[in-house]
């Protein structure tokens, strides 16, 4: 692995300094220093420091974009609904033993894959909302994971890895518009079910029934997943 360039030390050492961070902002660059330590920590693991790293950089290069005064409202709510995410994926990340990170080291990799294609004007704009559609389950999901003990976390987990395959396809070039389509149409059952898991005002018997859907819907948007592309390659 290349080493950390002084200039992302210096980036982080900046924004993490900074009084004036607009309040959107302030989980993602608190979160940095902590991502840095990992990072630098020779106890870390090589692939776990790899996704870290380039999670860190494409975040200082995008936290600057969102503050850009060039950048227009449309664009930085797009980029704040990635941003957003990955900062829990990393969060979950920090707090959790190496030999159970790798779904969240997964969704870290491709989120931060995603967040260089939001910034990109080359993407387009039906490309750009697909992928916020897988987005924000995502973001449900790891929301409700940082909540739950360890030991209730598996049906999550399970949402958690396909929604992030799917994203991997979504972005993939050889996937069709038609088959980008249909994957994000896929998830919206578990989109649904996610959302009102996470929402405070669903009631508990609802949210006891919503919670025992999750693990089956995931087994179903895999099963389609297969069905639209065929058998993923592996993350």
């Amino acid at each position: 692995m290349q080493r950390l360039t002084p200039q992302l030390k210096d980036d982080v050492a900046e924004l993490s300094k900074r009084q004036d961070v607009p309040q959107e902002l302030r989980e993602t660059v608190d979160q940095l220093p902590s991502t840095l330590r990992m990072v630098e920590d020779p106890k870390t693991p090589l692939q776990d420091r790899v996704v870290l790293a380039k999670s860190l950089q494409q975040l200082t290069v995008v936290l600057r974009l969102i503050e850009d005064p060039k950048t227009s409202p449309k664009e930085r709510e797009a980029l704040l609904r990635v941003v957003r995410p990955l900062t829990s994926s990393l969060r979950i990340i920090e707090k959790t033993p190496p030999e159970q990170r790798k779904p969240y080291t997964a969704c870290a990799r491709q989120l931060t894959v995603v967040l260089r294609l939001i910034e990109d004007p080359k993407t387009s704009p039906k490309e750009r909302e697909a992928l916020l559609r897988v987005v924000r389950p995502l973001t449900s999901s790891l929301q409700i994971i940082e909540k739950t003990p360890p030991e209730q976390r598996k049906p999550y987990t399970a949402s958690l890895l396909q929604l992030t395959v799917v994203l991997r396809l979504i972005e993939d070039p050889k996937t069709s518009p038609e088959q980008r389509e249909e994957l994000t149409r896929a998830v919206q059952p578990l989109a649904r079910t996610l959302t009102k898991i996470e929402n405070p005002k669903t009631p508990p018997e609802e949210r006891r029934d919503l919670t025992a859907a999750v693990q089956p819907q995931s087994d179903e948007l895999a099963d389609e997943t297969r069905e639209i592309v065929g058998s993923p390659p592996p993350g």
